[in-house]
């Protein structure tokens, strides 16, 4: 992808015709803040996601098609993030681990990036099934199995994805004993990202937007809203990728197809290190919205004040989703309570009788 050449590292080496310009204005002062602002995303992008994977897996029902769901997207957050110590590395010194992990690093860089969006769309398609669609034919089951298809899906589509970019990422020589992990086909195939760039970033997007608009007009029509703050959830995620890779893919656009004057070019560069940053940071977004759900900030509490009584997982397990419109408001501990009061009057009606 032509876009790993400003992923990476050393952007006073590009070859653009204000790379003496960006030599000029002392562009590498930027490299410490951007290594530095790597070094707290990477840490915690892996507090986060490693805590949200924890508690999924062992206070969370997997069988529930959002924990999935969530539990998957942590993944891709994490392969992702661990490339960024090579970034880091690379950034402040040089790339000094060859030819066959820059290729796995580009991989594994891609594949986290493609695979969150996919997961996102079909998130975002299983909020639009559930409520808006309401299909008796999608029961619980069936969703689970295709909310597993949906995550199998996208580990395949983003690894197929990658190939391209990692095959052609190299450590290239830069100066005598200076590397860099660059792509070789980054320049003279602008068609390969444009492809890439309508195919996983803005037909997601579009399908997206379209399902998001017919899923807050149904809850705006509705009295029952309190059952879908699982679209809430999944709606702040979502904004959340779109804030943070936007303004990433635009400036990539801009600086592909924009040949600025020597005036402009230096603030282009710095504005696509701070759009580079944000992007990045994307992968501590995700544990930070999940986390601020009630019971999820209760349970790290416990953690974080060692309250072990807190850490039980029949406080935080349900056995539904609150957010299918097809279940009834009174479930578990509700229905039973329900049910045993509706028993009791019967119970008492019937004495009435009898005397």
């Amino acid at each position: 992808m032509m876009a790993l050449n400003f992923t990476n590292s050393h952007d006073d080496n590009y070859s653009y015709p204000y790379e003496d310009l960006i030599s000029m204005c002392e562009a590498d002062d930027y490299k410490m803040t951007t290594g530095v602002c790597y070094a707290i995303i990477f840490c915690l992008s892996i507090l986060g996601n490693g805590f949200l994977v924890c508690a999924l897996t062992c206070y969370e029902d997997l069988k529930r098609v959002t924990n999935l769901f969530m539990f998957c997207l942590a993944l891709f957050d994490l392969l992702f993030t661990l490339t960024l110590p090579f970034w880091c590395v690379e950034l402040l010194h040089h790339w000094v681990f060859g030819d066959f992990a820059c290729k796995i690093m580009t991989g594994a860089y891609f594949v986290g990036i493609y695979g969150s969006l996919i997961l996102l769309t079909a998130m975002t398609l299983d909020r639009f099934v559930v409520v808006v669609v309401r299909s008796n034919w999608l029961t619980g089951r069936r969703r689970l199995k295709c909310s597993k298809v949906a995550c199998a899906g996208a580990w395949i589509i983003s690894l197929i994805a990658c190939l391209r970019d990692s095959i052609a990422a190299n450590a290239q020589k830069v100066h005598i004993k200076t590397y860099s992990c660059e792509s070789n086909s980054m320049h003279d195939e602008k068609a390969g990202y444009y492809a890439q760039l309508i195919m996983l970033f803005l037909i997601p997007f579009a399908v997206i937007a379209f399902c998001y608009t017919k899923i807050l007009m149904t809850l705006m029509s509705t009295s029952a809203r309190h059952k879908y703050r699982t679209v809430i959830l999944v709606l702040c995620i979502v904004i959340g990728f779109f804030i943070c890779w936007g303004p990433y893919h635009i400036i990539m656009v801009l600086m592909s197809i924009y040949e600025p004057d020597p005036c402009e070019s230096y603030q282009l560069h710095v504005t696509f290190i701070i759009c580079r940053i944000l992007a990045f940071s994307h992968c501590c977004i995700n544990p930070a919205l999940y986390i601020l759900r009630g019971k999820y900030r209760n349970l790290l509490s416990s953690f974080l004040f060692c309250s072990p009584e807190l850490r039980h997982p029949g406080l935080y397990r349900r056995t539904t989703d609150p957010s299918d419109s097809r279940i009834h408001p009174y479930t578990t501990e509700g229905a039973r309570e329900n049910c045993a009061a509706q028993q009791t009057n019967s119970l008492e009606l019937n004495t009435l009788k009898t005397l």
